[in-house]
């Protein structure tokens, strides 16, 4: 970029100056008839102190407006590829509110006429199952809401991590036996208390387990594991023995209203599982990665910074 300035900036110089001295000699010997004229390096002295200054101006704004186009083009580009994806996840979300609403209306009017009477429990339950569905979509679209307006407020509190993951593996338990799936923890011994928000905290862990769930074939293993690190921090990993994420789609599965092709493919959701648990442990100073392979499964990894864990008192003592 600077040696095409320079050049450019050469070449313009030169047609200033030869043009410079053209008008001199015309003007002194045409016109003036050689009176008060200027040697030729004289002519070119002077020509150069008043071209060289206007050349590097005109390459300069010639070339600013050109980078100025290009920034314009370039945001332009991303807007179009941000509406997209905004007009992608909402049509993706028409669908997966009307299927519950289509649901609940439908059931309820079975239930109104007293068509089936004897199913009234089971079409009870399958209207709670379709509003549970229906709060957990409104939840994260609150949620991202929340994020991307900058106000998501953190109530911390002393957590124990071990009975918080137990807690939300047994959540997650019926889905993965109905799906056939295993459920394996390996918590370290004496993983100790963290600092954080216990809602949110939860949200991530669930969050994580939901994902292996749906994208895990029956008959496979979901492992939850947790423990300190050398340097302090608390990793937590979620790994599942699903269909895995292409290497060029993984940056996507943390982005809002993004989804990759095989959960847009075979998977129903809006895609903000990952984007909510990425901003929610960003919230409490830590940082969320991801390790994958087609047809191989993935791992999430959460780490919560050092200074966050509570030290026991017999660590404390200890020290």
């Amino acid at each position: 970029m600077l040696k095409d300035k320079l050049v450019t900036t050469l070449r313009w110089f030169a047609i200033c100056v030869a043009s410079a001295m053209l008008l001199d000699y015309f003007v002194t010997v045409g016109v003036l008839h050689n009176y008060a004229g200027y040697t030729p390096l004289q002519t070119f002295l002077i020509a150069s102190m008043v071209t060289l200054p206007a050349a590097y101006a005109l390459v300069s704004g010639r070339i600013n407006l050109r980078q100025a186009h290009d920034e314009l083009a370039e945001a332009r580009d991303a807007a179009i590829r941000a509406n997209l994806s905004r007009t992608m996840f909402f049509a993706s979300m028409s669908h997966e509110l009307r299927t519950p609403l289509n649901a609940i209306l439908g059931f309820a009017e079975m239930q109104q006429h007293e068509i089936f009477a004897a199913k009234r429990v089971e079409y009870a339950k399958l209207i709670h199952a379709s509003g549970e569905h229906l709060l957990a979509l409104v939840n994260d679209l609150l949620e991202i809401s929340r994020m991307d307006a900058g106000k998501l407020d953190l109530v911390e509190e002393r957590i124990a991590l071990a009975p918080l993951i137990a807690e939300c593996i047994e959540m997650i338990r019926p889905r993965a036996t109905a799906a056939r799936l295993r459920l394996v923890s390996k918590i370290a011994p004496q993983l100790p208390d963290v600092m954080a928000d216990r809602r949110a905290l939860r949200q991530v862990l669930l969050n994580l387990l939901s994902n292996a769930v749906k994208f895990s074939e029956s008959g496979g293993c979901i492992e939850v594991s947790g423990q300190r690190m050398a340097s302090g921090q608390i990793a937590l990993r979620v790994r599942d023995e699903g269909v895995g994420i292409a290497d060029d789609e993984q940056a996507l599965v943390f982005q809002p209203f993004k989804q990759t092709k095989s959960s847009k493919r075979s998977h129903e959701g809006t895609g903000l599982g990952l984007p909510i648990v990425k901003g929610l442990v960003e919230a409490h100073g830590g940082r969320v990665s991801l390790q994958s392979e087609l047809g191989r499964g993935t791992s999430v990894f959460v780490f919560l910074p050092a200074g966050r864990v509570c030290e026991n008192e017999g660590e404390r003592e200890a020290a």
